[in-house]
């Protein structure tokens, strides 16, 4: 069954990202995985630290697990508010895993165990990741996710996608995530705004040779599809303006790791994502794409 991951710490950005997976498991027609990873706190070394830690795993396990439980009874009940108990439309089956250790091997080793979509993850204001993906994660999970993945910024109300803009250099790799964001706007009958920003001081638009790359890249492209080129300074000046242009959603695919790195250290285009505060959709390089 098709599947959006959710890795939760139980914070107010993680389920605000929960809220808004439920309302793209409706439209998606998938289920949703909560998972949670922690570890068993030993305040120092000491003989037999290893017979405690597995003493503790079972409780400490069953506490998490309750609290999944909540978090799922949460989700039900915010379904209820929007949708009530009618068979249609779509309900989603809630299931959640729970489990000690690196919470980037349980997130991608949960989504290997389905069909994954997406994974959704929550945003501590607009540039920090949640809580539970503090320091190095953040980095390590965008690097190294096998599947799309979602950041929400804090506290963002769900919407209905009517456009969805993928920042791209127009090489030929991302010809086939154009393809797989096609199929995914047109689950909620949005629009692909496809977007090339660029610093270059040339105008592209009367180059020739850049006429080519672009015809190439929408020869086999059919949808709801929209061009759109922006000549900036930086990619952040670029996004700045392409913000203007009431987008819901931001997609970026391999190619700006760069850029998302700076995004989370805090640089001048953290503040530009700050501005921004809108959904934004990293889709990784050789990865799973189910769209």
């Amino acid at each position: 069954m098709r599947t959006i991951v959710v890795p939760t710490d139980f914070s107010e950005p993680a389920r605000t990202a929960a809220e808004y997976a439920l309302h793209l498991a409706h439209a998606l027609k998938s289920n949703l995985e909560l998972c949670h990873a922690f570890n068993i706190p030993i305040e120092e070394p000491m003989f037999g630290q290893t017979a405690w830690a597995l003493y503790e795993y079972p409780v400490l396990k069953k506490e998490y697990e309750d609290e999944l439980k909540k978090e799922v009874k949460n989700i039900e009940s915010e379904e209820k508010k929007i949708w009530g108990e009618d068979a249609f439309p779509f309900h989603p089956s809630i299931y959640y895993a729970c489990e000690t250790g690196d919470p980037i091997r349980l997130i991608n080793d949960t989504a290997a165990r389905n069909r994954t979509l997406l994974v959704v993850m929550g945003m501590k204001g607009a540039s920090n990741l949640a809580r539970f993906l503090l320091g190095s994660n953040s980095i390590k999970m965008i690097e190294h996710t096998e599947y799309p993945l979602l950041l929400i910024p804090s506290g963002y109300q769900y919407k209905d996608l009517k456009k969805i803009a993928f920042a791209t250099d127009l090489n030929v790799q991302d010809i086939k995530i154009s393809h797989a964001l096609i199929k995914f706007a047109d689950y909620f009958n949005a629009e692909l705004l496809i977007t090339h920003i660029t610093d270059t001081a040339v105008d592209l638009i009367e180059n020739i040779s850049y006429q080519q790359k672009k015809d190439t890249f929408f020869k086999d492209l059919e949808g709801k599809i929209c061009y759109n080129y922006i000549e900036s300074d930086s990619i952040d000046t670029g996004l700045n303006i392409l913000k203007d242009k009431n987008i819901d959603m931001l997609v970026m695919g391999h190619q700006q790791k760069g850029f998302i790195r700076r995004l989370i250290a805090g640089s001048h285009a953290a503040r530009q994502a700050q501005d921004l505060q809108i959904p934004l959709l990293i889709i990784p390089e050789g990865g799973h794409i189910y769209f």
